[in-house]
């Protein structure tokens, strides 16, 4: 049934000369990490701290249980299962190593969605991060790089734990002094991830040119990545949450002023200096810390540079 769903998608594209495939590329993209991760950003330093906070928690830790089900299940892509299906060839540069669950899926439901459950918002902005959700999911249907079921478990899952992790921040407010043990929880999952990422063996097979389908050293990185990014927001949620508790109010254009700031280091950060660390610490270890340390600069370095800002402009004033 869901290689049949994706025939028949792949006869319409075909039908309609590609007509809709820029569109569906260009969706696609908002369930990309590097979109979330500077929508997270922007809400986090600039517009609702608490926001930012949960929107976090649940787009960094669903990438981790994200990767515990991939090494896991081990699904392969469409493609591959069947060769009939042919994939929209732009979308293949994001569509690499194994397809269950479909992490642009969860992605996107982690951040629209928690967005989506903010009654604050009128009605049809949220209807409207409701449609992004399903034409994110529907577009990697449409590309051909994965299965009705790779979005439709990623979407349950994710919509589960944004109702989970908004208790867990309730709880955590009425119960401050017992931050501690979230704090220890979320490490004991990421290290775990690591571990398991490291132990576990992964199913080899090879293509007609004697290729390697998935190759397991990749998917143990990014289970290592993923691990990394939700240590470093956990650990910086901790330490901005007991000592540096920075303050997002002010004007408009000191916002836009700190954005460009706080995001202009962390693109240095990401295309400079964290590839340092890989280079000098080789395997699961070097790309744990990549992200650990970029996550890390999100939710702790960026609010000590907020505060910073913040105290010089009250000087100014």
């Amino acid at each position: 049934m869901d290689i049949d769903y994706l025939l028949f998608l792949q006869n319409l594209r075909e039908a309609t000369g590609g007509f809709l495939d820029g569109a569906f590329e260009l969706i696609t993209k908002l369930g990309e990490a590097s979109i979330a991760t500077l929508l997270v950003a922007l809400i986090y330093w600039c517009v609702n701290k608490r926001e930012g906070i949960f929107l976090m928690l649940t787009f960094y830790y669903n990438r981790v249980i994200n990767a515990f089900i991939k090494i896991t299940a081990c699904v392969y892509r469409p493609w591959i299962r069947d060769p009939r299906v042919t994939p929209v060839e732009a979308a293949l540069e994001d569509a690499t190593g194994y397809s269950f669950p479909s992490g642009h899926s969860a992605n996107a439901t982690s951040v629209f969605g928690g967005l989506a459950l903010n009654r604050k918002y009128h009605k049809a902005f949220r209807i409207g991060m409701i449609a992004l959700i399903l034409l994110v999911a529907f577009s990697r249907n449409y590309l051909g790089v994965h299965t009705p079921q790779d979005v439709i478990v990623s979407l349950v899952l994710a919509v589960a734990l944004l109702f989970a992790f908004r208790a867990l921040l309730n709880w955590v407010d009425r119960h401050p002094e017992k931050d501690w043990i979230v704090l220890l929880a979320g490490i004991a999952i990421c290290i775990l991830l690591v571990v398991y990422a490291s132990l576990k063996s992964y199913p080899v097979d090879y293509d007609a040119a004697g290729k390697v389908i998935v190759d397991p050293a990749k998917m143990s990185a990014d289970a290592f990545k993923n691990a990394g990014m939700g240590l470093g927001f956990i650990i910086g949620w901790f330490l901005e949450r007991r000592w540096i508790r920075f303050d997002v109010h002010g004007a408009w254009y000191l916002r836009v002023i700190r954005y460009a700031v706080c995001i202009g280091i962390y693109e240095l950060l990401k295309n400079f200096a964290t590839p340092l660390i890989g280079d000098v610490i080789a395997g699961g270890l070097g790309k744990t810390l990549e992200q650990f340390v970029l996550i890390l600069y999100i939710t702790a370095g960026a609010p000590l540079i907020i505060n910073l800002m913040n105290r010089l402009t009250k000087k100014t004033v």
